[in-house]
C-alpha cells in the first residue's frame, strides 16, 4: 500500500469508530435503500480499501465502450480506492502504462495518471458521492443506459484530474468509478445480450446479460462536457477503464496487514 492510501485508510477507519462486522456482498434480493434509490441487500464496513490490477482501456475516441470488445486493450497499472460511504470521503488513484486516445486529434503515451476527488451534491442514488449497494444504469434511471443494469457494490461520483508523465493534461473532469458484477466476458470483454446473439445497446436498456454475477470488476471513467457528436459518448473527451482484478483489502487494513 502506498503511504498516502494507508494514512488516509486509518483516518477514515478510526475517525468513523466503525468496525468491520461482515464482507459479504452475496446480494441479490432487491431493497429500496432510500425513497428514490433503487438499491440492494449488501453487508460490508462503510470504509472500503480496493486495489485493482490487470487494466483494460475500453475503446477509445469515437467508441469508448466498444460492446462488442473489439476495441479493449489490456495495458499494465493499478488502482486503489480508499472510501467511506458514510461520510461521502476518500481517496482514488488510477496509474497505468501505455497509450489512449481520449480526443480527437490527441494521443497519449507513458504512464497515465487519474487523481479522482468526491463530489458534494448530486441526485438521490448517488448517496451524497459515494453510495453501497445500488443499482446503476441500464433501464434503472440511475444513470444513463450506457452500461446495462448492474449490481454496484460501491460507486462514487465527482471530478479527475489526468497526467500524463506526471503533466497535467486535463483538469475536473467529471469522474466516476463503480464496483459491480462483471458484465464483460473474460474472454472476448464484450457485453453481451440477453441470449448473447448479439451485444448490449443502450437503445435496447433491458435486453442484456451479466457474464459473471458472482465475479467482481471496477470502472473508471472520466470525461468533459463538451458537445462532440462524432464521439460516444457525445463529449470530446473520454477515458474509460475495467480492471479485471479486484481486491478487497479492507480488513486486511484494518487489522494492519
Amino acid at each position: 500500500m502506498t503511504k498516502r492510501f494507508v494514512m488516509s485508510l486509518l483516518v477514515l477507519l478510526f475517525a468513523g469508530g466503525s468496525i468491520l462486522s461482515a464482507s459479504s456482498l452475496s446480494a441479490d434480493e432487491p431493497a429500496q435503500t432510500g425513497s428514490e434509490v433503487l438499491g440492494f441487500v449488501g453487508e460490508h464496513d462503510s470504509v472500503w480499501y480496493l486495489k485493482a490490477t490487470n487494466p483494460l482501456l475500453i475503446g477509445g475516441y469515437g467508441d469508448n465502450f466498444s460492446y462488442d470488445g473489439s476495441r479493449v486493450v489490456p495495458l499494465k497499472g493499478s488502482a486503489e480506492v480508499v472510501l467511506d460511504a458514510k461520510r461521502d470521503t476518500g481517496d482514488m488513484s488510477v496509474t497505468i502504462q501505455g497509450t489512449i486516445k481520449p480526443e480527437k486529434g490527441k494521443v497519449y503515451t507513458g504512464e497515465i495518471k487519474l487523481v479522482y476527488s468526491i463530489a458534494e451534491e448530486g441526485p438521490a442514488f448517488w448517496e451524497g458521492g459515494v453510495a453501497d449497494f445500488v443499482y446503476l444504469h441500464g433501464d434503472t434511471g440511475q444513470g444513463p443506459p450506457v452500461m446495462p443494469k448492474v449490481r454496484t457494490f460501491l460507486g462514487a461520483w465527482g471530478l479527475a484530474d489526468v497526467y500524463v508523465n506526471g503533466e497535467l493534461v486535463y483538469e475536473g473532469l467529471d469522474g466516476h468509478m463503480m464496483y459491480t458484477e462483471r458484465s464483460r466476458d473474460p474472454e472476448t470483454r464484450a457485453i453481451y445480450n440477453r441470449d448473447r446473439t448479439g451485444f448490449y445497446s443502450p437503445k435496447d436498456p433491458a435486453n442484456y446479460s451479466i457474464a459473471g454475477p458472482l465475479d467482481k470488476e471496477i470502472h473508471f471513467v472520466a470525461h468533459d462536457t463538451v458537445a462532440d457528436p462524432q464521439n460516444f459518448p457525445p463529449h470530446s473527451v473520454w477515458i474509460h477503464l475495467n480492471f479485471e482484478e479486484v481486491f478487497d483489502l479492507t480488513y486486511a487494513a484494518r487489522c494492519g496487514d
